[in-house]
């Protein structure tokens, strides 16, 4: 009797524990791991032992919120990378705060799986609480665009338009006028000694 309790318990708890074991370790996220300092672009190690993966996407939510709801895509794709990181989370385009990392694969027969980082700490804008040995801090330097130096040049006086030649000039028109009443004038003297000369002498 007691051989049968005995078998029945092996079953029950050490069986499945041990299935439970083997799936974890198929599918693993190597970085970042639990209670890490994130800081700047991180690259998203993960392993997959098994070769009939389908497809996998990998996704975020707030530490402390375990609804599927509220679980947001980073990315996903058909080919499991093996060598490459599987993504490069920039943290500084989220809030300040602690997350949790989920890492789902499918696979061929229908099955998924999936392994979760519990809870890494996010401080870009923050201060950072004294590392343990469990929250070490994975940072790295996020690219920028570096301002180039350009060359300024003095300012430039601005010239003055060239006159049009075809344009009459104010210097122009009144030497113009000028010359048009001085000619009239000697034209009407010349008109006056003209007539003064045609008309006839009175007899005394």
């Amino acid at each position: 009797m007691w051989r049968w309790i005995i078998g029945l318990a092996v079953l029950v708890f050490i069986l499945p524990r041990g299935v439970l074991a083997q799936a974890d370790e198929e599918i693993l996220i190597l970085s970042p791991t639990d209670q890490q300092v994130l800081q700047g672009v991180i690259e998203v190690q993960a392993r997959v032992s098994s070769e009939s993966v389908q497809s996998f996407e990998l996704l975020f939510g707030y530490a402390e919120d375990r609804e599927e709801r509220n679980l947001f895509l980073l990315t996903q794709g058909n080919t499991f990378p093996d060598s490459q990181p599987i993504y490069r989370w920039d943290t500084t385009l989220i809030p300040d705060g602690d997350y949790r990392l989920v890492l789902r694969v499918y696979f061929r027969n229908g099955e998924m799986r999936e392994a979760v980082v519990e809870s890494v700490k996010v401080r870009n804008y923050s201060l950072v609480e004294s590392p343990t040995a469990d929250s070490s801090i994975l940072s790295t330097i996020p690219a920028t665009l570096t301002a180039v130096d350009t060359p300024t040049s003095p300012p430039e006086t601005p010239t003055p338009p060239k006159p049009n030649p075809g344009s009459i000039q104010p210097v122009q028109w009144t030497a113009s006028v000028m010359r048009g009443v001085g000619i009239t004038i000697l034209l009407l003297g010349m008109l006056a000694v003209l007539i003064g000369l045609r008309r006839p002498k009175k007899r005394r």
